[in-house]
């Protein structure tokens, strides 16, 4: 037998009397768009607030990062911790919300820091052959002795012969506020992948 258009599923319940079945369309189109709300929002949080996948642009980095890397930031770091010294961190540029700088913190509030024959002097210790950044030919502001003052950061580009940064006044210091994380991993290319030092 046919059954009409409209009609009405039952089931047997207690003693034969007949229940209608729910459709359940509505409540899984519902728990659906419930769902797909949820990790739009959880997305949005991650990457406003926590891990966001960024470039590097330009060459003032190398040897550490290169141009086009895909690097992880984590923009939580320094909401729950310090930031130290040889951090790299990401910057805000000036007049820009969208658009990071990618340098490492040299300097951290209340040093003195100098170049005394090409030699990055950090409280009157010179930096050690081993960082990248050790030798610098072009001082720039560090011809002569700087002290950072609270909130104040100095930063660098590893590739100091080719690196825009706080040792040239249209730059300065970094205030606490524009370092928006650190970066903490590279994701491309895949061979140079994991953790970044």
């Amino acid at each position: 037998m046919k059954k009409r258009k409209g009609s009405i599923k039952y089931t047997l319940g207690k003693k034969g009397e007949k229940k209608p079945v729910k459709k359940k369309t509505f409540n899984t189109l519902t728990n659906t768009v419930i769902v797909i709300f949820a990790a739009i929002i959880l997305g949005f949080g991650v990457t406003e607030f926590c891990l966001q996948s960024v470039f590097m642009t330009g060459p003032s980095m190398e040897q550490t990062i290169s141009n086009d890397d895909e690097l992880i930031l984590n923009k939580a770091a320094y909401k729950m911790g310090r930031i130290h010294r040889n951090d790299i961190v990401a910057i805000v540029r000036i007049g820009s919300t969208d658009y990071y700088d990618i340098k490492r913190v040299v300097g951290l509030p209340g040093d003195t820091i100098s170049v005394v024959a090409g030699r990055l002097v950090i409280n009157g210790k010179r930096t050690s052959d081993e960082m990248s950044y050790s030798y610098i030919n072009s001082a720039g502001v560090l011809s002569e002795t700087i002290k950072l003052k609270e909130d104040e950061y100095f930063v660098i580009g590893d590739n100091t012969s080719n690196s825009e940064d706080s040792r040239f006044i249209n730059y300065g210091n970094v205030q606490k506020s524009e370092i928006k994380g650190k970066i903490i991993y590279r994701i491309y290319p895949k061979e140079e992948r994991g953790k970044l030092k």
